[in-house]
């Protein structure tokens, strides 16, 4: 019988989601959604967050009531390219570093579902 939890706004749900986030590199970005992620976690569901390590590093903790919902996820970027906080005719540089990130991101989502697939959890 599949576990049905009841949450906010009073709808129910068989099942729990995974949900991978990774927005744009500027803290205009980052903290919003790190706030969506949160409250995704809040509701049960299970969030990866994921960013440079220093930026990973400055979002700070993850509150422990959600630390078994919402894990923060680092994934590498050359020094000086983990942000936007760059001078603006560097900035094409810092997407050509990001979008260096495509096969990484992917290694992580095929490993999360191959775990979810292998009854490993979240």
């Amino acid at each position: 019988m599949a576990e049905t939890q009841q949450h906010e706004g009073g709808a129910s749900s068989p099942h729990h989601l995974h949900v991978v986030v990774f927005p744009w590199l500027a803290f205009g970005h980052m903290i919003p959604f790190l706030e969506l992620s949160k409250r995704l976690a809040r509701r049960g569901h299970a969030v990866t967050f994921m960013s440079t390590p220093r930026n990973a590093a400055r979002v700070g903790v993850v509150p422990p009531e959600l630390s078994a919902c919402l894990r923060v996820v680092a994934l590498g970027l050359p020094d000086g390219a983990e942000s936007t906080a760059v001078p603006p005719e560097k900035i094409g540089l810092s997407k050509k570093a990001f979008d260096g990130l495509a096969a990484p991101f992917a290694d992580l989502v095929g490993l999360s579902c191959a775990d979810a697939a292998a009854g490993g959890g979240r």
